[in-house]
């Protein structure tokens, strides 16, 4: 879901993005939770407050444990809440990526895991009730012959070779009568993904974990994690004006807001992500009713919402100083984007446009891991969090309560190795140029 990057050096303040965002001025309503204040105590602490924490709140709450969460801002305010609304299936880096770096089996492991993300994140809508606007379907389109071509084939794998047969092929002139639009000549369709409101689907989440007894405290950002490694005993995490002692800590504040440790924020490469939203198109809505992206490295990404506006995210370019500080600049660059794939609309108001921050790792891969025997992190979904971000909380609290070896998907993508990045801006900023460039020359044509 990135539209633009930018790779500051980690202990710099990364620009606000927030701009006007549908989501917040649509959602439902949100309680106000009290920040940490006191000395406190309970089995388990969760770092984030996004569709990952949660999840792994709920886990560890249905086992029997006290649970606290601690959130740096509130609710759904990092790309939890702010992200495109699309649920897809697959990984960033694709599954042909984890094919050669886990071999056959562990690959044909992730690729359930990717899609009991999405079976799960349907069964969570209707376990607890939350009214979120979902609809099925999403799908990948491709631009040129040339893309159409390699994408045809990775579906054909997809089948093949993991039993996918829900995915089917879309040609041009099924693309072109269902979106109204002339720029895709064709796409592979998943009726597991979908789309929704995703940050109602987020407060859905929290309003489950505060009826099980989890204490969630917002505007108490982790300054500092004592004892992550220590075998037994209680872990502290130091927040402004109050300190939790834990004896499980689970990690799940991806870039922004701030995670606790350094090393694990040098992993990751904060990626700006901005969205426009248009007033409502009436009858001139196209019939397709699914999610849209395209097989751009940095992809254009669109989809319809029930009262007929065209949430749109795109216009990627890496040199992006101005776009990130000039609200003006970015919303130009957004409705350029959204022109090209839509021209006839060139009359229609855009009402909203906003960013934010996800975390994505140089190799697009998710990155979990263990920090000592009683703490974990999640981390990197590189832009399909929606769906893998909550399994990867359900998954890591399993983990977090059975020790090494208890939970198979989670110990599976323990073992991607991933690369740190540097501090200096100096050496970051060419990085995500470098990124952003090359992966438009390979995958353009």
């Amino acid at each position: 879901m990135s539209c633009s990057l930018f790779a500051p050096p980690p202990l710099l303040r990364l620009p606000r993005l927030d701009g006007s965002c549908l989501y917040a001025e649509t959602a439902q309503a949100r309680p106000e939770l009290p920040p940490l204040d006191e000395t406190e105590e309970t089995d388990a602490c969760v770092v984030g407050a996004g569709i990952a924490g949660l999840c792994a709140a709920i886990e560890l709450a249905r086992s029997g444990l006290r649970v606290c969460v601690l959130e740096s801002a509130r609710i759904g305010s990092g790309a939890s809440g702010r992200n495109g609304g699309q649920a897809l299936g697959d990984f960033a880096c694709g599954i042909e990526a984890l094919e050669r770096r886990l071999g056959p089996d562990g690959a044909a492991l992730a690729w359930e895991v990717s899609q009991q993300a999405l079976r799960r994140l349907r069964a969570r809508i209707r376990e607890h009730a939350i009214d979120c606007d979902w609809r099925d379907g999403a799908v990948v389109v491709a631009r040129t012959a040339s893309q159409a071509e390699r994408l045809h084939a990775a579906m054909r794998h997809r089948q093949q070779r993991y039993d996918a047969t829900q995915l089917r092929w879309l040609d041009g002139a099924a693309l072109r009568a269902g979106l109204h639009s002339e720029r895709y000549v064709g796409g592979m369709l998943d009726p597991l993904g979908g789309q929704l409101h995703p940050l109602n689907y987020t407060l859905g989440l929290a309003r489950a974990a505060l009826a099980l007894g989890v204490r969630i405290h917002e505007h108490s950002p982790v300054l500092r994690l004592r004892g992550p490694g220590r075998p037994g005993g209680a872990q502290l995490l130091q927040c402004p004006r109050g300190r939790l002692r834990a004896r499980r800590v689970l990690l799940a504040g991806g870039v922004v807001p701030g995670l606790p440790l350094r090393r694990l924020r040098a992993r990751l490469l904060p990626v700006a992500s901005c969205i426009l939203a248009t007033e409502s198109l009436g009858q001139a809505v196209p019939p397709a009713g699914y999610a849209v992206c395209d097989s751009e490295f940095v992809p254009d990404y669109f989809r319809f919402t029930s009262d007929a506006r065209l949430v749109f995210g795109g216009g990627a370019h890496w040199r992006v100083d101005r776009a990130l500080r000039d609200p003006a600049e970015r919303r130009r660059r957004l409705r350029r984007a959204m022109l090209r794939v839509f021209p006839q609309w060139d009359h229609v108001r855009i009402t909203h446009d906003w960013g934010g921050w996800i975390d994505v790792s140089l190799n697009r891969a998710p990155d979990f891991g263990r920090l000592g025997p009683a703490c974990v992190y999640v981390q990197g979904f590189s832009g399909h969090g929606l769906a893998l971000a909550g399994m990867a909380g359900e998954m890591a609290a399993q983990a977090l309560l059975g020790g090494p070896g208890a939970c198979p998907g989670f110990e599976l993508i323990s073992r991607l190795r991933h690369a740190t990045l540097p501090s200096s801006r100096l050496l970051r900023i060419p990085i995500a140029a470098f990124g952003a460039l090359s992966g438009r020359i390979l995958h353009t044509s």
